[in-house]
C-alpha cells in the first residue's frame, strides 16, 4: 500500500510556538496589573509568574523557526484529473515521500532537495544547488510522473547530463528519470513510474 502525501496544515510550528509565548507575556502583563487590585494579589502574582518564567521559550523557538524554515515548493500546475488514484495505485514509497518533503514546510536545511542533489553529484556546497522553483504531478502515457522544476544558473545542463545514469538509479527502482533544458537556466526533472507489465516481466 502506497503511502498517502501529508495534508498541509493551516497552522505552522513557528506561528503556534509564538503565539504561545505571546499569550505567556500577555499572562504575565495581565497579572501584573491585577496586583494592584485589592483581592486579586495573590492570583497576579501567580499569574505573572507563570508567564514571566515561561514565555521567553516559546517565543524564542518560534522566531527562530521562522528564520530558518523552508517554505512548502510552488505547484506549477493544477493537479490533472484522477492524479489521485494514480499517484495511490503507483507511486513508490520513494516518490511519495519527495512529494511530500516538498509540498510541506522543513526546517533547518537550506532548500529543498540539497541532500538528494548533493549525493547525486551535481555540487557540493549548497550555494551551488540548484534551486527546486517548483513542481507538478503528471500523466506520461497512463503512468504517473512527478516533474520537478530547478532554478540552474550554477550548474550547466552538461553536468546534470554526465549525473543523468545516477539519477536513474537514486530514487529507487521502478523509476526513471527524464532531464530537460529549459530557457532561463531552467532545468526540468521528471520522474516517471516505469512501465508496470516491463516492470514485473
Amino acid at each position: 500500500m502506497t503511502p498517502s502525501v501529508p495534508k498541509k496544515s493551516p497552522f505552522t510550528l513557528p506561528a503556534l510556538l509564538t503565539g504561545a509565548g505571546l499569550l505567556l507575556f500577555g499572562l504575565f502583563v495581565a497579572g501584573y496589573a491585577l496586583q494592584t487590585q485589592k483581592g486579586l494579589e495573590d492570583l497576579g502574582a501567580n499569574l505573572s509568574f507563570v508567564g514571566l518564567n515561561y514565555f521567553l521559550f516559546p517565543l524564542v523557538g518560534g522566531i527562530t523557526l521562522r528564520f530558518a524554515e523552508v517554505p512548502p515548493a510552488p505547484l506549477l500546475a493544477p493537479p490533472p484529473e484522477g492524479i489521485e488514484r494514480l499517484r495511490a495505485e503507483q507511486a513508490t514509497p520513494i516518490l511519495t515521500q519527495v512529494l511530500g518533503d516538498i509540498s510541506k514546510r522543513s526546517y533547518f536545511k537550506s532548500r529543498h532537495m540539497a541532500d538528494a542533489l548533493k549525493r547525486i553529484g551535481l555540487a557540493r556546497r549548497d550555494e551551488e544547488l540548484p534551486v527546486l522553483i517548483g513542481y507538478r504531478e503528471a500523466h506520461e502515457a497512463g503512468r504517473y510522473a512527478l516533474v520537478l522544476r530547478f532554478d540552474s544558473s550554477r550548474v550547466d545542463f552538461e553536468r546534470w547530463q554526465q549525473k543523468s545514469a545516477r539519477f536513474g538509479t537514486f530514487f529507487g527502482k521502478g523509476v526513471s528519470a527524464r532531464l530537460v533544458q529549459l530557457a532561463g537556466d531552467q532545468v526540468e526533472l521528471t520522474l516517471i513510474r516505469e512501465d508496470l507489465i516491463r516492470e514485473d516481466g
